[in-house]
């Protein structure tokens, strides 16, 4: 299932080290400009067409006790919209819940 998607970025030419390895620093310094400084959490997918062209897609993990919030559209909605208000200072302060850090949880 090879498919890109946007315009490519001629980035760099590489060959191979005597391990047969090829460095990939100066496209994670590019990658990390549009995915941020989390490059440690990321994983690539490796995919290689019939002539040869390899494409690296990178992906993250979502932990499988999050993945209800990715599949379920009205709550990630609420949670985009309550981290933007957030930000915009929308919100009213309850205090610190420091006093029940200690708390037995039923």
């Amino acid at each position: 299932m090879l498919a890109a998607r946007g315009r490519a970025k001629f980035i760099m030419r590489a060959g191979l080290d005597s391990k047969k390895r090829l460095s990939l620093t100066r496209v994670l310094t590019e990658l990390k400009s549009m995915v941020g400084d989390d490059l440690d959490k990321l994983v690539f997918r490796v995919e290689i067409n019939e002539i040869g062209q390899v494409l690296l897609t990178p992906e993250v993990s979502i932990p499988a006790h999050e993945l209800w919030l990715y599949k379920n559209r009205e709550a990630s909605d609420s949670v985009h919209r309550g981290l933007k208000e957030a930000e915009e200072g929308k919100f009213v302060s309850k205090g610190s819940f420091a006093q029940f850090a200690d708390a037995e949880i039923e």
